[in-house]
């Protein structure tokens, strides 16, 4: 027993601080179903098979019965009732859908309610560290996770692709735990963070480690916070939710068109309501539809005839804006400035600011210091010119004002990428004139990995799509191991 509790042990620690409109998922036309009835709801291909009986093979969360889960019963009952009626209200819209993908995907369909607490299943929810999104991932999370996150498109805001991105994050986490306690809390506060709590504590038991005040704070709350929300959703009345204005159930088809257009045209020309089509594609971050590989994927309500739509779509091409939208950007803090200046510069307000860097009424700013910035626009045609450039291209020249993180975003590479193929150590200084490699000078082919600050082995082996065990194998690590930034993994083939 004591060699494979180490076994598991050492699964822990490693971690490092036109025009052509193609229906699918859809029923002939001979058998389209009649949407007067909530329970017919075969064009939805995740709504099938929601009352067969279902167990998971990952087994169920436990919801134990402890203080602390009463303290957000109570808590959800008293002074947060008005939240929650909100969120049980509107979980009835992604419930069925959510819980199928989990399904599909084999895991405890109670996991839908991380939505709830996360974001009370809302798309727009966006936290201070920038998570976005029902299951409230950040930029590098969800890219490591396949979803697609650029100027046009953020695919965290999308009730399936989150969904099922979230569902891999939770798989892996539960490999690395055992424990679906630690594997939330890990998703709440990180692996490292649970890891170092499991090791200094010799305990794989969530409610001790509570106790022990071995996890943050937040971390503590989330686990009984959780299974308050799970409680009380399965019987709200039980816990005095009468009469609750459940929003309905989301049903479309998905269509597959070959050409951009835009969201406001097409709801004109179909006779839609813009709000609903947007609520359907909530991915879109404005009203353009931007074409990847040739085609993109649209959801659009059950009804619509196939003329119709083609027509309408036709007549509703939009080319690329002169805009993107981003969610922030950095400013490097010059001599002279205020908070007050730089708000009116960068057209945004004082509170914004010290809201996204966590300043308070007294905290000052210093020359060089980087501050995020909300609300950033770009102009698109510029970003479009620059990566076509750079298609053909390895070599940038700095130009005067531009910044390493601006020159990362405008060739769509990672930050640390770019230093690490220019020996940049420490703060990013260039200057005019400059010449960047845009690619790295050996081949291609990965054969070593350089550990970066924040990364966790799980990542790594998600990002070179490699089973964590053939990973630890391949440069004999074990649970005494301790991976130290900079440090470098052989990947194997």
């Amino acid at each position: 027993m004591k060699s494979l509790f180490f076994l598991l042990i050492s699964l822990f620690f490693l971690s490092a601080c036109q025009h052509f409109i193609h229906k699918t998922d859809s029923q002939p036309e001979s058998s389209k179903p009649d949407l007067s009835s909530s329970k017919n709801l075969s064009s939805v291909k995740y709504y099938q098979d929601m009352d067969q009986a279902y167990e998971s093979s990952y087994g169920e969360i436990p919801l134990d019965d402890h203080p602390d889960v009463d303290k957000w019963i109570n808590y959800f009952t008293g002074r947060g009732r008005e939240h929650m009626q909100v969120y049980l209200e509107r979980s009835s819209r992604y419930l069925p859908l959510m819980k199928s993908v989990l399904k599909e995907e084999g895991l405890p369909m109670n996991l839908v309610y991380v939505a709830l607490i996360e974001s009370g299943f809302s798309a727009k929810a966006l936290s201070h560290a920038n998570a976005v999104g029902y299951w409230q991932f950040i930029h590098g999370t969800g890219k490591r996770y396949g979803l697609r996150i650029d100027g046009f498109v953020d695919e965290r805001r999308d009730f399936v692709l989150a969904t099922k991105a979230a569902s891999e994050y939770f798989k892996d986490l539960y490999s690395l735990f055992g424990s679906w306690h630690l594997a939330l809390a890990a998703y709440n506060s990180g692996e490292y963070r649970v890891n170092r709590a499991v090791l200094r504590h010799y305990n794989r038991d969530f409610w001790h480690l509570s106790s022990k005040k071995a996890l943050p704070r937040e971390t503590r709350n989330y686990i009984p916070k959780l299974i308050a929300a799970i409680r009380i959703s399965q019987d709200p009345q039980k816990y005095g939710f009468y009469n609750l204005d459940f929003q309905p159930l989301l049903v479309y088809e998905t269509f597959e068109i070959q050409q951009s257009l835009s969201l406001n045209k097409l709801a004109k020309n179909l006779g839609l309501d813009i709000e609903t089509l947007k609520s359907l594609n909530p991915k879109y971050k404005g009203e353009y539809v931007p074409i990847y590989n040739n085609k993109v994927s649209l959801r659009l309500p059950s009804s619509l005839e196939q003329q119709r739509l083609r027509l309408a779509v036709n007549e509703s091409f939009m080319s690329a804006p002169k805009e993107s939208y981003q969610y922030y950007y950095w400013y490097r803090v010059k001599r002279g400035d205020s908070l007050y200046k730089i708000a009116r510069r960068n057209k945004t307000t004082v509170s914004k600011l010290r809201r996204e860097n966590r300043l308070g009424n007294r905290s000052l700013i210093r020359v060089g210091q980087r501050l995020k910035i909300p609300s950033r626009r770009l102009v698109a045609s510029q970003v479009s010119k620059a990566k076509s450039k750079a298609s053909n291209k390895n070599i940038h020249t700095v130009r005067r004002g531009q910044t390493l993180s601006q020159i990362a975003r405008t060739h769509d590479l990672k930050l640390a990428d770019l230093k690490k193929w220019n020996s940049i150590q420490g703060s990013p200084i260039i200057h005019p004139g400059q010449k960047l490699n845009l690619k790295p000078k050996s081949s291609p082919e990965k054969a070593y990995h350089l550990v970066q600050k924040g990364e966790t082995l799980i990542g790594i082996a998600k990002k070179y799509k490699i089973s964590l065990p053939k990973l630890m194998e391949e440069n004999s690590l074990n649970f005494k191991s301790v991976l130290l930034v900079g440090k470098k993994l052989r990947i194997p083939n």
